[in-house]
C-alpha cells in the first residue's frame, strides 16, 4: 500500500515520549534450546492446497472458487505484519499439522499423508526440519529454527484445525471452533478435529460479522488496561458511550473497497471488505471462563461477548477429561501461553480478508499479542498520548484537510523528522466527499514537547 501524506506542521506540546526497547522470545523448545530467532506458524486452510485439500473435509480446491480469492488473503497479511516486525513466518495447511485424515473416527483413522505418500510428521514443522519434498537445503534441520508461535488464523474448517502441540509451543488463536472444552460443541463434531484448547466451558460462541459503526461493532471495551499488551494503547470513546475504555479495533470500509464487485448470491459473500469478530458469550448459562483465563476485552456493541483473552503458561484450563483423543487428555494446566485474539478469517465461500479489516489499533494489539505468548518482555506501547475528542478546550487543537471521496485518512505522529518513528493517532477517519472540509479535534495534554504529524490517504 503506498500512503499518501498531507503535513500538518509542527506543534508545541508537552511531556517526553518512551524509547523503544528491542525484546526477544524465550520459547525453551523439546531440546531445551532457548529458541530466539525461531519460525512462527501461521495455519492456512488445507483447501487452499493442491495436496493436502483431498485429505481435509473441504469437497474442492480453493482455486476452483469461480469467485476467488483461491488463498486466504488475511493469513498472508498476518505473516506480512511479523516479517515487517522482524519475525520469520511460514504458512502451513492446517492438514499438514494434523495426524488423521478427515474424518476422524473411533473405530481407526487413517494418517494424512505427505507428497510422497508417508504418514505426514507435523513434528519436522515443529522441530525446525525441512518438509519431505526439500531435499536441497543444508542442512535438513536445524535447531534454532523450531517454531516458537502458532497462530491459528480460523481460515480453515473448523472440522480440520490442528490438534494441540504437546511441544510446549505458545498458540494466538483465531478460530473460534477450538476455545472450548469437550464437554460442549467438539470443534466439527465428533468426526472433527479435536483440536480444542480448554479456554472455556460449555462453549457457546461464534463469528460476530456487524460491521455498525453506529452501535460499537467496530470497537472492543477493555477490561484489563494494565495487561502487558495494553499497556499503553490508548483509550478512547465510542459511539455508544462516552467513556473512554475503548479501543477501535475494526476499521471503516475503504470508498471503493467493493466497488467492483457482484452483488452476493444467496448467502455467499465475497465482500472484499468483511467483519468476523471471534467471540464466546460469557452470560448466564452459556460459555464459562476457565479458572486461568483473562478475559482482555469484550466486544462494545455486545458485552457477554468476550473477544480477546489470555492464558499463562501454567494456568489452569478446562476441562480436559472428556476426549480421549485430544493429545491434552487429562491435563490440567496450560503447557504454553494462549491468546484468544478476536479475528477469524472464515472459510469457503469467503474473501478471507478479515484480518485486513482490522485498524491499525487492532494490527498493533495482533503483534503485541503474538509477542507477549511467545513471553518476550512487553514494553508499554509508545503512543505520544493525544486523544481523539469532540470538544476544543485550552489542552486540545483542530487539524483539518480537504478530503477526496476516494479516500479514509489516517493521523500519525512523529517527535522527530530524523528517523521519524511514526505512530499511529487516529485510524480510520471517514472522508466527507471531494473538496468537502475532514477535521479532527485532539487532546494533546499529555502528548510531548515537540509532535510533527502527518495525514495519510488510505488505501
Amino acid at each position: 500500500m503506498k500512503n499518501r501524506f498531507v503535513w500538518a506542521g509542527a506543534l508545541t506540546l508537552a511531556i517526553a515520549a518512551l524509547s523503544q526497547v528491542e525484546t526477544r522470545a524465550v520459547y525453551t523448545n523439546l531440546n531445551g534450546t532457548i529458541i530466539t530467532n525461531g519460525t512462527i506458524i501461521v495455519t492456512t486452510r488445507a483447501a487452499g492446497d493442491g495436496h493436502f485439500f483431498l485429505q481435509s473435509s473441504s469437497t474442492i480446491d480453493d482455486m476452483e472458487d469461480n469467485q476467488g480469492p483461491g488463498c486466504s488473503p488475511g493469513d498472508v497479511a498476518m505473516c506480512e505484519l511479523l516479517q515487517d516486525n522482524g519475525y520469520a513466518t511460514k504458512l502451513v495447511p492446517d492438514k499438514a499439522l494434523s495426524y488423521f485424515i478427515y474424518p476422524f473416527s473411533t473405530s481407526g483413522n487413517s494418517p494424512c499423508l505427505d507428497v510422497y505418500g508417508n504418514p505426514e510428521n507435523p513434528q519436522l514443522y515443529y522441530q525446525g526440519y525441512c518438509g519431505p519434498a526439500d531435499t536441497s537445503e543444508s542442512p535438513q534441520y536445524n535447531d534454532l529454527l523450531s517454531a516458537m508461535l502458532i497462530v491459528i488464523s480460523g481460515s480453515g474448517s473448523s472440522s480440520d484445525v490442528i490438534q494441540p502441540n504437546t511441544n510446549g509451543i505458545p498458540v494466538v488463536i483465531g478460530e473460534n471452533a477450538i476455545l472450548g472444552a469437550s464437554d460442549f460443541n467438539l470443534p466439527g463434531g465428533a468426526s472433527g478435529s479435536h483440536g480444542e484448547r480448554f479456554l472455556y466451558s460449555h462453549k457457546t460462541g461464534n463469528n460476530y460479522t456487524g460491521s455498525n459503526p453506529a452501535n460499537g461493532d467496530l470497537y472492543m471495551k477493555v477490561l484489563l488496561p494494565n495487561h502487558p499488551i495494553m499497556q499503553g494503547i490508548p483509550l478512547v470513546s465510542c459511539p455508544i458511550d462516552t467513556n473512554r475504555t475503548y479501543v477501535k479495533i475494526i476499521r471503516d470500509p475503504y470508498p471503493n473497497e467493493n466497488a467492483h464487485l457482484l452483488p452476493p448470491v444467496g448467502s455467499v459473500s465475497h465482500a472484499n471488505y468483511d467483519v468476523s469478530t471471534t467471540y464466546m458469550d460469557i452470560s448466564a448459562g452459556n460459555s464459562v471462563p476457565a479458572p486461568g483465563l483473562q478475559i482482555v476485552g469484550v466486544l462494545a456493541s455486545h458485552t457477554n461477548y468476550s473477544i480477546f483473552a489470555t492464558m499463562e503458561r501454567g494456568a489452569t484450563l478446562a476441562d480436559t477429561t472428556q476426549d480421549p483423543y485430544s493429545p491434552w487428555y487429562n491435563y490440567t494446566n496450560a503447557p504454553a501461553r494462549m491468546v484468544h485474539f478476536f479475528v477469524n478469517e472464515q472459510g469457503s465461500h469467503r474473501s478471507r480478508r478479515n484480518f485486513n479489516a482490522l485498524s491499525v489499533w487492532g494490527r498493533i494489539l495482533f503483534l503485541r499479542a503474538c509477542q507477549w505468548a511467545m513471553e518476550e518482555n512487553l514494553q508499554p506501547f509508545q503512543s505520544l498520548g493525544i486523544i481523539d475528542v469532540s470538544l476544543v478546550s485550552p489542552s486540545t487543537i483542530r487539524l483539518g484537510w480537504t478530503g477526496s471521496h476516494q479516500y479514509n485518512y489516517r493521523i500519525d505522529g512523529t517527535t522527530s523528522l530524523v528517523n521519524p518513528n511514526w505512530t499511529p493517532i487516529v485510524d480510520s477517519i471517514l472522508n466527507n466527499g471531494d473538496g468537502v472540509r475532514v477535521t479532527r479535534t485532539l487532546d494533546i495534554a499529555s502528548a510531548p514537547q515537540a509532535v510533527f504529524m502527518r495525514v495519510a490517504q488510505l488505501p
